[in-house]
């Protein structure tokens, strides 16, 4: 819950704690990573968002004063600044009500996801210490790889700060059902506007899991060949745009798209409404500590974790069961790491 200094010192929430609905633009949002393309993207998408007063862009390269720059020049939407360098982090974060971190070293071919989260882990680490010292009430959102550890080692750090809140930290994995929506509406010849399909799991080649069998509307049908086609096509998307871009980066168009995507539905529940994201958050009901899917989000943060009661084909549960020993892995390695990088700081 937010602390009462905080509501009265912005004076943008209501009594009940949520951002007043009578003010359409009162929200503010930092983009961690605004300098890489995903997050310039992010940022020009959001510039467009009629909840955002304030938009606050950081990254460690100084191209995110040319990025901010440019975006100031767009006479609409919100107020944009930039901030460069590890001083300025603070003031990027103090006061949003939305964090949302895509910095990242891209993955490439032959990067294990043990090689991702050693490289990708400290500006986390720097995040979650900045975040407990100057604003431990905000919503925190993370796409940075790998989101099964990652998730995790960022909850460990937080917990180790005195500043974690289960309810408010997300794994964006919104990208995941967007690619689900996109192949099936391809396959089933209509508009992906229409769609809506879970994607439970984790976040990687073998965590992914695409329940195709509770597509809805429920009138439209995958049958088993396509959906074996499909689940394949999903796994492996992350990868292919990779190998389509010789190596030279991962997915930034669509990962921008299905972020933006994220974050006007969570701007949506800070403003009263109750919304479904795709996310990988703290969720016990699979037999993880974290666990991908459908998650009900309110202006106080998680309302409901994905829970078991898909009905799931066979061939789905065979995917989840094997998902579910490598996600448990994954999650150890997150939060032994999360311990070795603290006891190394301190």
């Amino acid at each position: 819950m937010l602390s009462r200094g905080y509501i009265a010192f912005r004076g943008l929430l209501s009594r009940t704690g949520c951002l007043n609905i009578e003010q359409k633009r009162n929200a503010q949002v930092s983009i961690v990573g605004a300098a890489n393309e995903i997050g310039s993207n992010l940022a020009i998408l959001l510039k467009q968002n009629k909840y955002i007063t304030r938009l606050n862009l950081y990254d460690d390269d100084e191209k995110v004063l040319r990025v901010g720059a440019e975006l100031s020049e767009i006479p609409k939407g919100p107020v944009v600044t930039s901030y460069n360098g590890n001083s300025f982090l603070p003031a990027s974060i103090r006061f949003s009500h939305l964090i949302i971190m895509v910095s990242r070293v891209p993955r490439r071919p032959g990067y294990t996801r043990d090689q991702m989260l050693e490289v990708n882990a400290p500006p986390v680490q720097k995040l979650c210490r900045t975040m407990a010292d100057v604003n431990p009430d905000a919503f925190l959102a993370i796409s940075t790889n790998p989101i099964n550890s990652i998730i995790p080692l960022a909850s460990s750090l937080l917990f180790r700060y005195s500043a974690y809140d289960a309810a408010k930290i997300f794994g964006i994995t919104h990208i995941d059902t967007c690619r689900a929506r996109a192949y099936a509406s391809k396959a089933l010849n209509v508009n992906p506007r229409h769609l809506h399909i879970p994607v439970i799991g984790g976040h990687s080649d073998k965590t992914i899991t695409p329940l195709f069998s509770n597509i809805t509307p429920s009138h439209y049908k995958v049958d088993p060949c396509q959906a074996d086609t499909l689940t394949r096509l999903v796994k492996k998307a992350g990868m292919e745009v990779i190998n389509n871009k010789l190596g030279i980066d991962s997915a930034t168009l669509a990962m921008a798209w299905s972020i933006n995507e994220f974050a006007d539905n969570i701007l949506q529940a800070m403003y009263g409404d109750y919304v479904v994201v795709n996310s990988y958050t703290s969720n016990p009901h699979y037999g993880t500590r974290f666990f991908s899917g459908p998650t009900r989000v309110g202006c106080y943060g998680i309302v409901e974790t994905c829970n078991s009661n898909f009905n799931m084909t066979e061939y789905e549960k065979h995917i989840l069961g094997n998902a579910i020993t490598d996600i448990n892995k994954d999650v150890a390695r997150g939060e032994e790491y999360a311990r070795v990088i603290a006891e190394v700081k301190h």
